[in-house]
């Protein structure tokens, strides 16, 4: 669980867009934040996740599709969403912040 809300995070990666496609090429839409009943529901998702030792800041934290999320799960810093392999590289001078890369 995050102390940041979803929409705060929309707003700051995707401006006024209406519709982004994720990491994994799913569409979400900003109408469907706090909506779990959407299908085009965006999360927020540690890319290392708490659980195994990242940090709730926002360098660490990805909007994605509820699917993308789910299939992620706690893995790092290899996964596997929307039939495509990802890893997890930390940004060169960071100890916090990750970018997700396409195998």
């Amino acid at each position: 669980m995050s102390k940041y809300k979803t929409l705060d995070v929309w707003n700051r990666v995707f401006g006024s867009a209406q519709e982004a496609y994720d990491y994994a090429g799913r569409l979400m839409k900003k109408t469907a934040c706090g909506n779990p009943n959407s299908s085009y529901y965006p999360t927020l998702d540690h890319i290392r996740p708490l659980s195994g030792g990242g940090c709730d800041v926002l360098e660490n934290i990805v909007i994605c599709h509820r699917d993308t999320n789910q299939e992620k799960a706690n893995s790092f810093p290899h996964w596997k969403a929307n039939g495509n392999r990802y890893h997890a590289q930390r940004v060169k001078g960071s100890r916090v912040s990750y970018q997700i890369i396409e195998d």
